[in-house]
């Protein structure tokens, strides 16, 4: 089992009951396996993570110690323990 810390940068995570920032996954686990884990232990942010067809949003940032997933392997991008998941609102300007 590894610990990953998770940062959640919507205003959303005033509603999780309990403390979010910490999640247990299986060694080997990569970043599907920790959101699918976050949404089991926390069902009311499904909808904010998750489309109808279980994608992540579009607009949901995922970042891997800092480092956007979809510039290394995406959802598969494996964990180990001590990293830090990170989930950033959609960027808006005008």
């Amino acid at each position: 089992m590894i610990r990953v810390r998770v940062e959640i940068g919507f205003s959303f995570k005033r509603e999780l009951a309990g403390d979010y920032r910490e999640l247990v996954v299986p060694s080997g686990a990569d970043v599907a396996l920790a959101l699918r884990a976050l949404v089991d232990r926390f069902p009311a942010i499904e909808g904010r993570i998750f489309g109808r067809l279980g994608e992540v949003r579009r607009d949901v940032g995922v970042l891997v110690n800092g480092g956007n997933v979809l510039r290394r392997d995406g959802l598969r991008t494996e964990l180990v323990d001590g990293d830090r998941l990170t989930l950033l609102p959609p960027v808006g300007g005008g």
